[in-house]
């Protein structure tokens, strides 16, 4: 297409969304070219897809780490900044979507969260606020004035919190923009992701202790971590990962059902199901080497999660049960030839009595500080220096607690009422969409393997969020992007930029070739039955060579001519037999 094409044109409509309602403010305008927003929509469409994915893969890669401020942070943000930046200009250019009006009401209130923390309170406002007793008597006890001071009892770290939300946040809205083509694809580098990350746990395994390879200082020295400081982050990874290859294993084995009853079998297909289960079996194997508790019981669920997605699958037909075979049977090949080597290590990790004592300490302890700052919480980020204020003596051990394992009593300590508020909205959203997506009720008729994706997706969102019930596994960015991603799988793309609907060309390209199947099949029937079916499209005349040349009118044939000339050859035979 050509840039003349691009910027000039029609008639323009600019959409914007309004965050608080269902209401869009729709601006039209005729004028000679393209509106500013919509060519600088059009130019980027293509670069969404690439930025999603850098900033996902970067995610992974420096995001491993729970602490905040560090240089990798700064890298993570700043390489966001274009993709949100992007995702923003498309979104304004394709109008108001009303699947996005309340996850984009739900954005907007977790932005403005750590703001409203942000702002100077004057002395005679914030001293009165629950928990500030003690900043309070600070003051007083150095002899200085009140100056004003915000909500947040660290500033610094209720910013550090904020700027933490700019990747997840630029993965969502990228994903949004995605259609389901590159949706897919993505899944296929989270798969990747998993697999790279497995084997660089195995390498810091063969290192030691002291291997090099272990890129965070406070780590499992004797575990394998991957990318991440924490073993049950990198199993966090390795279960969503074996969600999304266990999708495409499905896949493989109902394309290769179909071309095995045909007699057929496409290479291609055939190398999807092999890299797919190879990829399977090893993050399978990873995650009995990653030795977290949660993990293994969360991969039991994940392994149920793709059972079911095998058997809800519309294509399914007299070989529907061949998918849920294939991923049991992997699964029970691979446990055999990995407890040989991990088993030991399980056991002795099961053996731990941590939870029954420090999880419940801490339970306990960040309930009481909760408490202390209802209704308005301490602040994003100040976990760390609250919690030790309401620390008992006999609970301080060599540990250092850093979260309170639970993400939801986190939230409740550092941002109060508001915080449960925002957990309810997000939990009550994802169960609707679920509930319509499993049930069959979902917004757009899709393709079936892109129905399998968005369904795989709320797997892996369930499982984070039990997972965030006795760890922190959104503390990092690259399980907070994954989350991010999964969530933007349960809103449907937009429509295109010609009015026409992606998804809708997707469902007619798969009703056409459903057709196409089930009439050859009746084809079939109709001549084993003894009747013929001639299916071939009637022969179109084709011109005569010379056809469209002006002859002389004495060289065209016509019925006169013919008999002249037929009466001539007669005269000519009569005369030669005479003679």
């Amino acid at each position: 297409m050509s840039l003349t094409k691009i910027f000039i044109g029609r008639r323009c409509s600019i959409g914007i969304p309004v965050m608080g309602g269902g209401l869009g403010l729709r601006a039209r305008q005729a004028c000679g070219s393209s509106s500013f927003v919509r060519q600088i929509g059009i130019i980027f469409r293509p670069t969404i897809f690439v930025l999603t994915s850098s900033v996902l893969i970067a995610s992974i890669l420096l995001g491993g780490g729970t602490h905040s401020g560090f240089l990798s942070d700064v890298l993570l943000q700043l390489a966001a900044l274009p993709l949100l930046c992007v995702a923003i200009i498309k979104l304004i250019d394709e109008g108001h979507d009303p699947e996005l009006r309340w996850p984009l009401v739900f954005i907007a209130a977790v932005v403005l969260l750590p703001l409203v923390q942000l702002v100077p309170l004057p002395a005679s406002v914030w001293t009165l606020l629950p928990g500030h007793k003690v900043v309070s008597d600070t003051y007083v006890l150095l002899g200085e004035q009140l100056p004003a001071r915000p909500l947040t009892l660290s500033p610094t770290a209720t910013w550090l919190s904020a700027l933490a939300m700019l990747p997840p946040l630029a993965i969502f809205l990228g994903t949004v923009s995605l259609d389901y083509a590159k949706r897919r694809t993505i899944t296929l580098i989270l798969i990747a992701m998993g697999v790279l990350s497995m084997f660089l746990g195995l390498l810091q395994l063969a290192g030691g202790a002291g291997s090099a390879l272990r890129f965070y200082a406070i780590t499992n020295r004797t575990e394998a971590v991957g990318f991440f400081a924490n073993r049950n982050h990198l199993a966090a990874l390795l279960y969503s990962s074996m969600l999304f290859s266990m999708l495409w294993s499905i896949e493989g084995t109902i394309r290769l059902g179909r071309q095995t009853r045909r007699n057929k079998i496409d290479s291609l297909d055939f190398l999807l199901l092999t890299c797919a289960g190879v990829a399977f079996a090893a993050l399978l194997a990873g995650q009995l080497m990653a030795r977290s508790r949660a993990g293994l019981m969360l991969s039991i669920a994940a392994l149920l999660g793709g059972i079911a997605l095998a058997a809800s699958d519309r294509r399914r037909t007299s070989f529907a049960s061949g998918p849920a075979r294939f991923i049991i049977g992997a699964t029970v090949v691979t446990i055999i030839f990995s407890l040989q080597f991990a088993l030991y290590r399980i056991v002795d990790r099961f053996s731990a009595d941590s939870v029954t004592g420090d999880r419940i300490a801490i339970v306990r302890n960040t309930i009481a500080a909760a408490r202390t700052y209802m209704p308005f919480g301490s602040g994003l980020g100040t976990f760390v220096p609250v919690y030790q204020m309401f620390e008992r003596p006999s609970d301080i051990g060599v540990a250092y607690i850093n979260h309170a394992h639970n993400d939801v009593l986190e939230l409740w300590l550092e941002a109060g009422l508001p915080s449960l508020v925002l957990i309810a909205f997000y939990v009550v959203w994802v169960v609707r969409r679920m509930t319509a997506l499993w049930g069959g009720d979902h917004p757009y008729q899709i393709r079936s393997f892109d129905l399998g994706v968005v369904r795989a997706g709320s797997i892996v969102l369930v499982l984070l969020l039990a997972h965030s019930l006795v760890d922190y596994p959104l503390r990092t960015y690259a399980m907070a992007g994954i989350a991010a991603f999964c969530t933007a799988l349960l809103i449907p793309p937009a429509p295109d930029q010609n009015g026409g609907d992606a998804v809708a060309g997707m469902e007619a390209q798969e009703t056409q070739e459903t057709r196409k199947r089930l009439g050859s099949q009746k084809t079939h029937r109709s001549r084993t039955a003894g009747g013929t079916a001639d299916r071939r499209r009637p022969v179109q005349p084709r011109e005569l060579l010379g056809q469209s040349v002006s002859w002389p009118a004495a060289w065209i044939r016509t019925e006169a001519n013919c008999e002249v000339a037929s009466a001539s050859s007669s005269d000519v035979e009569i005369r030669s037999r005479e003679s």
